[in-house]
């Protein structure tokens, strides 16, 4: 369990980095992995709570390494923290852009559907550069 608990926290690294550099094939590539480990750790927390704890061959750690698991969850819940509040402030950034894009007079149309320019309302035509 703490192997995949490590995994997932390289996920949630990988992930941080997509959402920083909004490299969104890379985003939506980490999601899916940690779609997945996600369903790994849910199957063997079902199976932990539904076995025996004398049980022979017992895939989880002892109580010993129990401070280890219970570091590894802190650690990576703060790291999915880190990137919820990551993913706010790129849409926070994404959509003020749009409405600049939106509002802005530079990103009007230079040409018509024709392929001609097009004037401003100065009746100029716009060039760029």
């Amino acid at each position: 369990m703490l192997d995949t608990i490590v995994a997932f926290q390289a996920l949630l690294i990988e992930e941080q980095q997509a959402i920083r550099s909004l490299s969104f094939g890379q985003f939506t590539m980490v999601t899916m992995r940690k779609s997945h480990l996600l369903d790994e750790l849910r199957s063997l927390e079902q199976r932990r709570r539904t076995m025996p704890p004398n049980a022979g061959n017992h895939p989880f750690p002892p109580a010993s390494q129990e401070t280890e698991l219970v570091l590894a969850i802190e650690q990576t819940d703060r790291l999915n923290r880190i990137n919820g509040t990551l993913i706010g402030q790129s849409l926070e950034f994404l959509e003020g852009t749009l409405r600049l894009w939106q509002r802005s007079p530079a990103s009007a149309a230079l040409y018509s559907s024709s392929g001609t320019p097009v004037p401003d309302a100065t009746h100029r035509v716009r060039t760029t550069g």
